[in-house]
């Protein structure tokens, strides 16, 4: 395509959303560290300079892939727990949020490099956008995980919510060495397994739920 210079609204947004499709392409093949502004223009087929007539930074590009893939989770989410047999089913509960998340792995791939990378090196303007749409996307989860399960409220869930996103940002890394680790891992002196994604995640949902419960009761 010509990448003359985009000067109507709907041609600028398409220019951007060719960026950002750049970015995913690359990401689906590469490691988020292997990719820079550089790579995803040649991706675009457009120069670094055209990169900045609408993202400041590389971390601005996936900050902005990461909201809408934590849209489309949030919503799946949401959808499998209306879809739930019984009320304050702890063991369903957990299942369907792990399940879901296994689902989308460009998410539970970005979760890591989001406070690290993403949050630090992206303007205010980008942040506060960031941040209200995020709120109001975790708003409706909230809504529904007070439906399925009463026994917390709104701000225990927050918690909750909170810590499973701490436990994924470390676990997820854990769970997927790189080929270096892995041999590492597999040496006579080590000979151990890597962490085991579903079923630790799965334990660590199921107990910070129970312990909320507890507090809860105490």
């Amino acid at each position: 395509m010509s990448w003359a210079r985009a000067r109507s609204q709907s041609q600028k947004a398409a220019r951007r959303e060719e960026i950002l499709e750049a970015a995913q392409s690359l990401f689906s093949e590469l490691a988020y560290e292997e990719i820079s502004l550089n790579g995803i223009a040649r991706e675009a087929g457009i120069s670094k300079a055209n990169i900045y007539r609408y993202f400041s930074t590389r971390e601005e590009i996936f900050l902005v892939i990461y909201e809408a893939e934590q849209i489309v989770f949030v919503r799946a989410l949401i959808n499998r727990l209306q879809q739930m047999a019984s009320v304050d089913n702890v063991s369903e509960m957990t299942q369907v949020w792990v399940e879901t998340l296994l689902q989308h792995e460009t998410l539970l791939n970005l979760i890591p490099q989001l406070s690290i990378s993403m949050e630090r090196n992206s303007s205010v303007e980008q942040l506060i956008k960031f941040k209200k749409q995020g709120y109001t996307t975790y708003q409706e989860l909230l809504e529904s995980l007070v439906s399925v399960f009463p026994r917390l409220n709104q701000q225990q869930w927050i918690m909750v919510i909170q810590c499973t996103y701490s436990m994924i940002a470390g676990l997820w890394p854990l769970s997927n060495p790189s080929e270096n680790l892995l041999e590492a891992l597999r040496h006579p002196e080590v000979n151990q397994p890597p962490w085991e994604f579903e079923s630790t995640m799965t334990y660590g949902l199921s107990a910070l739920i129970h312990g909320a419960i507890a507090i809860n009761t105490e």
